[in-house]
């Protein structure tokens, strides 16, 4: 509804953490029922995968500072509620990317996460989405979010890009 009231503006759509897998999970949505895509996403930090299953992700546990292998697993089984944990609205790296907005993510080596962000933007672009990833290396969950000068420098890039 927002995006049909919106007209010809610009609309782009912003999460992070679990907001950006369901901005994704959502615009996968949009698209299998024939509506318009926003005219960009941005996914700061974003959660692809609710089994956090890679056995690369134990070792970079590990080192995270902020987030954990069975925290994130809970939060997944919670947040599927009748759903199977690996549905595209709870996994949106199970999803389609074909005909997707173009997407700027954001992550960093010390999230766990951060795998699922570099699977998005390949599987992405093996399907034509433009996608810009900004990978930091040695920086934790939802970085772009700190008061850290490379927070500040994500920041002031959404921020153009949203403008």
């Amino acid at each position: 509804m927002l995006l049909e009231d919106a007209g010809s503006a610009k609309v782009t759509v912003v999460g992070n953490s679990a907001g950006a897998g369901l901005a994704l999970a959502a615009c996968q949505w949009l698209r299998d029922r024939g509506h318009r895509q926003p005219n960009q996403m941005v996914l700061i930090s974003p959660a692809g995968d609710a089994s956090v299953s890679r056995p690369e992700q134990i070792e970079i546990a590990k080192r995270d500072p902020i987030q954990d292998i069975p925290g994130i697993v809970e939060a997944g089984r919670l947040y599927a509620g009748a759903l199977d944990i690996g549905h595209p609205f709870v996994s949106p790296l199970n999803g389609a990317f074909r005909c997707l907005a173009p997407m700027t993510i954001f992550a960093g080596t010390r999230d766990l996460l951060y795998p699922d962000s570099v699977d998005l933007a390949e599987r992405a672009r093996a399907v034509g989405v433009p996608v810009e990833l900004h990978l930091l290396r040695d920086q934790p969950h939802n970085y772009a979010l700190m008061p850290t000068p490379e927070g500040r420098r994500a920041r002031a890039l959404i921020m153009r890009m949203v403008a």
